[in-house]
């Protein structure tokens, strides 16, 4: 059986029975009422996957599909995701990501007729995105969005990028397509747009969560995402011809509902505002659009959200990029143990790394080199291998007891652009003990009474 999201949840409900919570009661996503539910469990510190089974589409009327959440809301459960079984530290999981990235997988093709996501066709004047709940998120957001990947395919190149962003309904055929300058979609547009063509893309609303994974790697331009979705399933990432395009554009078999459309060149449309991944409303901005000309999708399909600027989010967009950007300093930093993209920063604007290090300027080059890959980090703290990255309070410790606050931060100006109203300037602690002259040794406790007192913790 290939990976979809229907095969994951049935084995999370045999493995972790109470990982996932069904909904059946009448929860509107129309008036916020999802993202209220998901608050409340995080106010009360439950780390839950969540189906919402009865929920209105945006017409107002019973919706065929239930609105999915949080797969991505423990580190767990993403190493589940990546069939890794139980976790015996956070960073074999970055470690994973970090080795399935330099992987290329496989593709196979499927006819329509045996592709689940073709199961249901819709085109022409029975298109309508308004069969679909599409989630009001935060109280000041200017309308409803899907927030799931698009995909698009290089105009002379055969790849396939996939990237995270957000569609703003405009209305039954119409939705926004935020492709920002960071993103490679956005070169993908130029390009289409230099040639006065419209560009074919699609929306993927729910896949395995291997799959989604791969697609927030740091993985260069040109890379095509089919394959690396590949290497993450660990199994050959299943395609089928598109409705609009036939064979020249393939779109994922396994897909709970793809929804196909063309941006034409030149148009741009208004959108947001919108909570967004840092916590804050994104402003007002002109897009691009996506004229819609097909929707597929399962006869049991389940549309795939997530709560923007909360934990599911920071752990989709930080894991992968962990395992990207060790990989990148693993190259210039050869001791370099461990590395974390706190909740703290929003998985983005603050990074922890551990370091084995051989010589002094080791914390800065492992630094700087994680400011070059990661356009949003701020601050990044570099401790030594006795201190768990994963633990902010061990993190914080060092920062306290082996920072010296006249030498050991450094202040970069001009490093960072995309956001401009967080700043350029980047810092940059080294919580490392020096390697010459006398410093304390650390804490301990005895090795062998922890063994002998281990019974009562069982």
């Amino acid at each position: 059986m290939s990976k979809d999201l229907h095969q994951f949840l049935a084995m999370e409900e045999k493995m972790r029975p109470d990982s996932l919570l069904r909904v059946k009661e009448r929860i509107d996503s129309n008036q916020f009422e999802t993202i209220a539910f998901l608050k409340h469990l995080d106010m009360r510190g439950e780390q839950k996957m969540v189906l919402f089974e009865n929920v209105p589409n945006l017409k107002g009327q019973p919706s065929e599909f239930p609105l999915f959440y949080n797969p991505f809301i423990s580190r767990q459960l993403c190493a589940d995701g990546l069939g890794m079984g139980e976790l015996k530290s956070s960073m074999d999981l970055s470690l994973e990501v970090a080795k399935r990235e330099l992987q290329k997988g496989e593709v196979e093709t499927l006819p329509p007729s045996k592709a689940p996501c073709k199961e249901v066709v819709r085109k022409g004047s029975d298109v309508d995105l308004g069969i679909f709940p599409i989630p009001m998120h935060h109280k000041d957001d200017a309308g409803a969005y899907f927030t799931m990947t698009c995909a698009m395919k290089g105009l002379n190149d055969n790849f396939y990028d996939i990237t995270f962003t957000k569609n703003m309904y405009y209305g039954p055929r119409r939705m926004s397509f935020s492709a920002h300058k960071h993103h490679h979609l956005e070169t993908m547009v130029t390009a289409y747009e230099a040639k006065n063509k419209r560009a074919p893309v699609i929306v993927i609303l729910g896949h395995h969560p291997a799959f989604y994974l791969s697609t927030c790697c740091m993985t260069p331009y040109g890379n095509n995402d089919y394959l690396t979705a590949s290497a993450f399933l660990q199994e050959p990432l299943r395609l089928t011809p598109s409705e609009s395009w036939g064979e020249d554009f393939l779109v994922p078999a396994d897909a709970e509902v793809i929804i196909e459309g063309e941006v034409p060149p030149h148009v741009r449309e208004s959108q947001n505002p919108f909570g967004e991944i840092l916590g804050y409303y994104q402003w007002e901005m002109k897009v691009p659009v996506i004229e819609v000309t097909a929707i597929t999708y399962r006869k049991n399909a389940i549309v795939q959200d997530f709560w923007p600027g909360q934990l599911d989010h920071w752990n989709l967009g930080g894991i992968p990029k962990e395992g990207s950007v060790y990989n990148v300093i693993k190259k210039n930093v050869p001791g370099i143990k461990a590395i974390h993209l706190p909740a703290s920063g929003c998985g983005r604007l603050i990074c922890y790394i551990s370091i084995g290090k051989e010589f002094e300027n080791d914390a800065n080059k492992a630094a700087m080199q994680a400011f070059v890959e990661m356009p949003n980090l701020k601050l990044c703290v570099v401790v030594d291998d006795d201190v768990d990255a994963f633990n902010e309070r061990e993190v914080m410790w060092a920062v306290a007891t082996r920072t010296h606050w006249d030498k050991d931060i450094e202040l970069i100006r001009k490093v960072q652009s995309f956001r401009g109203w967080l700043g350029d300037a980047v810092a940059i602690i080294d919580a490392t003990r020096p390697l010459q002259g006398e410093f304390p040794k650390r804490n301990r406790v005895d090795e062998q009474a922890m063994e002998r007192v281990r019974k009562f913790f069982k």
